[in-house]
């Protein structure tokens, strides 16, 4: 089968608010359960968390608590998903073996809402995006007999949802660009900042005070929504609010 021959499930105008209801309704139409996408990689210069691009019809509470214990550092799934350039089936036993417990954890978890056995396609962009599509079943051989007739059908929903969803990425990161203005000051602290200077050598060379530097920096962190005036001096650098 030509897998770039099946029919897209998106209309030409949906963006990544369609994902979700539209992948619902694909997984329904096999006879399967579930499925979820995220980004694991996305552009350099973006600052989305990882949570904010999880697409998914898990249950809620599962979901939740996924998000909460940042469990895609740890998961099988998104593990291989990095390291894999093929498609790959996983669910309990033999997969298991090559990962530590830890990780096996995520499985046994996730085993209490029937998210058993799944198929997951790593989805690579031009500039090293790296996204995981899967589908899910509580039944493996289920979910193989699915997948000898949809291979098509699913690869090109991964594509495209792997297309959409970058596509609303970088309309985010477009926003939060335009969204932002910070002042000279405020640019020339993060810039000196970007260098390793401390406040005290940042206000010696731009001839004031230390607590100016520090309010100036404080409001720059605020602005942007950042930690420290450190992880502001990286964002404005990747948001080229900086040199």
């Amino acid at each position: 089968m030509d897998l770039w021959a099946a029919p897209s499930e998106y209309d030409a105008q949906d963006g990544a608010e369609k994902i979700t209801p539209r992948m619902c309704s694909m997984v329904g139409d096999l006879g399967l359960e579930h499925f979820s996408f995220i980004v694991l990689k996305s552009a350099q210069d973006d600052l989305t968390p990882l949570a904010h691009t999880l697409f998914t019809s898990y249950p809620k509470e599962w979901v939740d608590r996924y998000t909460r214990h940042k469990y895609w550092d740890v998961d099988p799934v998104t593990d291989l998903g990095h390291r894999s350039i093929r498609p790959f089936f996983w669910g309990h036993g033999p997969f298991l073996r090559a990962f530590a417990k830890k990780q096996r954890v995520v499985f046994d978890e996730a085993d209490a809402f029937d998210i058993r056995y799944g198929l997951t396609i790593p989805i690579r962009g031009a500039q090293g995006e790296l996204s995981v599509f899967t589908v899910v079943s509580s039944r493996k051989a289920h979910l193989e007999e699915v997948m000898q007739g949809a291979t098509g059908r699913v690869y090109s929903a991964a594509v495209d949802t792997h297309e959409l969803a970058l596509k609303e990425l970088a309309k985010q990161r477009w926003r939060a660009q335009n969204a932002v203005e910070l002042s000279e000051r405020e640019k020339e602290c993060l810039s000196w900042t970007l260098e390793g200077k401390t406040a005290g050598e940042i206000a010696t060379i731009l001839g004031i005070s230390t607590s100016t530097i520090n309010q100036h920096a404080s409001s720059a962190a605020g602005k942007l929504g950042s930690l420290n005036k450190h992880h502001a001096a990286v964002q404005a650098l990747r948001l080229k609010l900086i040199q």
